[in-house]
């Protein structure tokens, strides 16, 4: 966390200009600039202005953006919302896919319908957040009308409404997610299918389905598992690009209008609390191990 947030404290003292050019406009003299940066403390060594924001942050206080005059916090707490449910939708559509096509895969592998799935698994990969994003704002809302261009409906407009605005986003966001879970699950179902305990279930007489579902899933789900954790870098990335292409007002938005308008101590704040949301969703996923396969358990115990 301290590695992420000094480089992004470097990352932004590289860029031209500064908030206090911003705050002043263009016309702003160089000892108008001069003066704001003094009273901001920007016109302190990078190295002061970091460990000073540390300190603060450390002690649970992210800072105020000198842009808006809104605590970090506080913004965060506006936005992460809009965030979050579009992660989570993200994964519930990427989860669910996943299986579908994994199941189905490892039915009838190197069938027809198999081998349709893994190219279709080739093309998701190679088409990133920004262009699905516009392929499907064209198909599914200017053709069709089926879901609105832009913009978003809060829960206290209804849930329809709030999850007809936020389908596509997610479903951008989610492609390439769908694509890679699939790859894996349906691989490691396949390899478990194989195993001799799977032949001897199916030799009491257990349907494939049971057998599928009781016996083969949670095992090949351990290398799901991990790769979800990993995944979340890639959808936090793509939901930043996806709330700025379909104009979302979430943490995506707010971090590149701030990195903009050279805000940054709401960058680093934004930037710390996701780190920390990242870092803690992989102890979790760390954590579930033992839940998933017991031999992680008596592993652990021995």
């Amino acid at each position: 966390m301290v590695l992420v947030t000094m480089v992004v404290s470097l990352l932004m003292a590289l860029t031209p200009g500064s908030v206090a050019e911003a705050i002043l406009g263009q016309n702003a003299t160089p000892e108008n600039v001069a003066a704001l940066n003094a009273k901001l403390g920007l016109d302190k060594p990078l190295w002061q202005q970091y460990l000073s924001w540390l300190g603060n942050a450390l002690h649970g206080d992210l800072g105020t953006s000198p842009l808006t005059g809104q605590p970090v916090s506080s913004a965060i707490a506006e936005r992460a919302p809009v965030t979050v449910e579009l992660a989570v939708l993200s994964l519930v559509i990427a989860l669910a896919l996943a299986l579908l096509f994994a199941v189905l895969g490892a039915t009838w592998p190197r069938g027809r319908f198999d081998r349709f799935l893994n190219a279709l698994s080739s093309v998701l990969l190679s088409v990133p957040a920004f262009i699905a994003g516009p392929i499907l704002v064209y198909f599914l809302s200017v053709q069709t009308g089926l879901f609105p261009v832009l913009g978003w409906a809060p829960l206290d407009e209804g849930l329809g409404a709030n999850l007809e605005s936020a389908f596509l986003p997610a479903l951008s966001v989610a492609l390439v997610e769908i694509a890679s879970f699939h790859r894996l699950l349906r691989a490691d179902l396949t390899s478990t299918l194989r195993e001799e305990y799977i032949d001897a279930a199916r030799a009491r007489g257990m349907s494939h389905a049971y057998v599928l579902f009781r016996h083969a899933l949670r095992p090949s789900s351990f290398s799901l598992v991990t790769i979800f954790g990993i995944s979340l870098g890639r959808m936090i990335g793509g939901t930043v690009i996806v709330e700025t292409l379909f104009a979302l007002p979430g943490l995506g938005q707010l971090i590149v209008t701030s990195i903009g308008s050279r805000d940054v101590i709401m960058v680093q704040g934004v930037v710390a609390f996701t780190g920390v949301v990242y870092v803690a969703i992989n102890t979790v996923v760390d954590l579930s191990y033992g839940l998933i396969d017991p031999r992680v358990r008596r592993a652990v115990t021995a």
